[in-house]
């Protein structure tokens, strides 16, 4: 049983409303191969990845924040997203782009906001969720350490000040 137009646009609707960033690749000219390396890579990173009609890209992101990107929907577009790190899609075809000269980056979108070639690799630059949460830890764990040794510092003074007193009167 196929889906409509109608549904398949408001599927993909409801899977980017939860999305910060997607990114729209052309393809033409890729061989078979590469194509299902690209989509092999897209999924080792999480990511969901499609070829879709434009006009259904289109009426997927008509009157919402990702409406920016329209203009981009021309040939053959791949899209690609990953709901819990916005940089995974951008990082996979940043790396693969490398390699493969026949893909290409149309541009993408972060938050309603379009980005070019450029915008897309400064979004693959950006740290994973993993990254941040372990910059997040290590600024939490700074602080305590250095109050714990504040707050060690009291007792610790005071138990060579007995130290040295007995040192002296056993002198």
């Amino acid at each position: 049983m196929q889906m409509s137009k109608q549904e398949e646009s408001n599927k993909l609707r409801q899977r980017l409303s939860g999305v910060s960033s997607f990114i729209l690749v052309d393809f033409v000219g890729m061989s078979v191969a590469d194509a299902t390396e690209l989509r092999n890579k897209f999924r080792e990173a999480g990511c969901h990845y499609r070829v879709y009609k434009n006009s259904t890209i289109r009426y997927a992101i008509a009157e919402t924040a990702n409406a920016t990107a329209s203009p981009l929907l021309k040939g053959m577009t791949g899209l690609a997203f990953n709901a819990e790190d916005p940089g995974a899609a951008a990082r996979v075809v940043r790396d693969l782009g490398k390699e493969m000269k026949s893909l290409r980056v149309k541009g993408g979108v972060i938050e309603g906001t379009v980005l070019d070639g450029p915008g897309v690799e400064r979004l693959a630059d950006m740290p994973g969720p993993r990254e941040l949460k372990s910059i997040f830890l290590s600024l939490l764990n700074t602080p305590a350490t250095q109050m714990v040794r504040v707050l060690n510092a009291g007792p610790q003074s005071f138990l060579y000040l007995l130290n040295a007193k007995k040192d002296k009167d056993a002198a």
